[in-house]
């Protein structure tokens, strides 16, 4: 297991302690836990394709998979356990079956008329290996013998029934990817975009958690009521939604291209990237009612509620130019003097350069043939030009250091 990281960078600064977790968490095992610093051996680094930092690969003969979930000790040992292992495990005690510590797992009944449904069941658990647990496991500890293969999640099971309309193959890795959550996801960076694969309406309580993790006792509750609603009403949204939570607000604010309150409710349509707001109860958004929330998801399937933003090419600029915004705005609220130092630099030493080419040269032209030389010459007077700035920038360094 390889972090791959630049001793500059912020996140692999931030990334360094957690690394160190995981790597004491995996004694247990022989998997070995590495880092290796790309400014040094940019050659390995190329030979992975190392785009950015810091990238996390397991890397295994010539097995390589990049982990793209969230940087934290838990994710990434379950990560790295998971795809250490087969695609497809199996399960020979019955009593396991239901009381695996995964959030999420998949298990297939192997009895007498399971052995094409097992060879296209072995094909998606290797597609999805470095995400979800499958298992197998013998007939007779099927809970359900009606249905020979189930998802476990949600303290429940849920069998895989074959779409008529489509082939078993199609129909099989359809059901994986849409049941593939539990009924009330933690929606992160990390997961984002794995959800919004699902094909599915992404219901989103915005929330804001504090630095160990926990919330006011009203986004608590709006909480609470957002999962009763999802797993009270499974049989009617399912389908077409998934619901979850965010940690901070920071992933709808990017959405929505606003601050959004805290806590409020968001939809967003996985395919056209459209989202959707309940409306303004006494002309306060904030969270809304259970009433609320069911009329919004019933119009939204009718598509009768109003949609907002979208993935127009006008409406994918302003979301650069708010991110920018932001993501300014961050580094002022943090640190104002370093904001105005890597702001104000570039466009010093931008003047300077145009000032002393346009402006310079015309000035220290005594004659036409000095003129002319400056301006439209071999180049004398923006070499010139060029040399000031330099000068510039090393009194102006020189200044920093004193």
């Amino acid at each position: 297991m390889f972090q791959f990281y630049a001793p500059w960078c912020g996140h692999c600064k931030n990334l360094e302690p957690i690394w160190n977790q995981v790597a004491q968490s995996l004694v247990d095992t022989d998997i070995r836990v590495a880092r290796l610093d790309c400014t040094r051996f940019t050659s390995i680094a190329n030979d992975f394709n190392v785009a950015g930092f810091p990238t996390i690969l397991y890397v295994k003969g010539h097995k390589i998979v990049e982990y793209r979930g969230d940087r934290t000790r838990e994710e990434i040992v379950d990560f790295v356990r998971r795809i250490d292992g087969p695609s497809v495990r199996y399960l020979g005690r019955c009593q396991d079956v239901p009381s695996l510590p995964h959030k999420v797992y998949f298990v297939l009944f192997e009895c007498e008329d399971t052995d094409d449904l097992k060879e296209l069941y072995q094909a998606i658990a290797q597609e999805y290996h470095a995400l979800l647990y499958f298992y197998t496991s013998p007939c007779a500890c099927n809970p359900r013998p009606e249905h020979d293969l189930l998802v476990f999640k949600d303290k429940t099971s849920y069998p895989f029934v074959a779409n008529e309309t489509q082939s078993l193959n199609n129909s099989l890795a359809h059901w994986v990817n849409t049941e593939r959550f539990p009924a009330f996801t933690k929606i992160t960076y990390g997961n984002y975009g794995q959800i919004i694969r699902t094909g599915k309406k992404i219901v989103m309580a915005i929330l804001e958690e504090s630095v160990i993790g926990t919330y006011t006792m009203k986004m608590k509750e709006f909480k609470d009521v957002l999962e009763a609603i999802a797993i009270t009403t499974r049989d009617k949204y399912h389908k077409d939604f998934v619901f979850g939570y965010l940690g901070t607000p920071a992933l709808a604010n990017s959405v929505a291209m606003t601050v959004l309150p805290v806590p409020s409710l968001m939809v967003v349509d996985s395919h056209t990237y459209q989202y959707h707001l309940p409306e303004v109860e006494d002309g306060h958004r904030g969270p809304p009612t259970p009433q609320a929330v069911l009329e919004l998801l019933d119009r939204i399937l009718d598509q009768t509620a109003p949609a907002y933003g979208g993935n127009t090419y006008f409406y994918r600029l302003y979301s650069n130019y708010f991110e920018i915004k932001t993501s300014l705005l961050t580094m002022w609220q943090g640190n104002p003097l370093l904001t105005i130092v890597l702001l104000g630099m570039p466009v010093g030493v931008l003047s300077i350069i145009i000032y002393t080419s346009c402006c310079a040269g015309l000035m220290e032209a005594d004659d036409d043939e000095e003129y002319e030389t400056a301006t439209n010459g071999d180049g004398l007077g923006l070499a010139k030009a060029v040399l000031k700035t330099f000068y510039f920038l090393e009194d102006f360094l020189y200044f920093l250091n004193v």
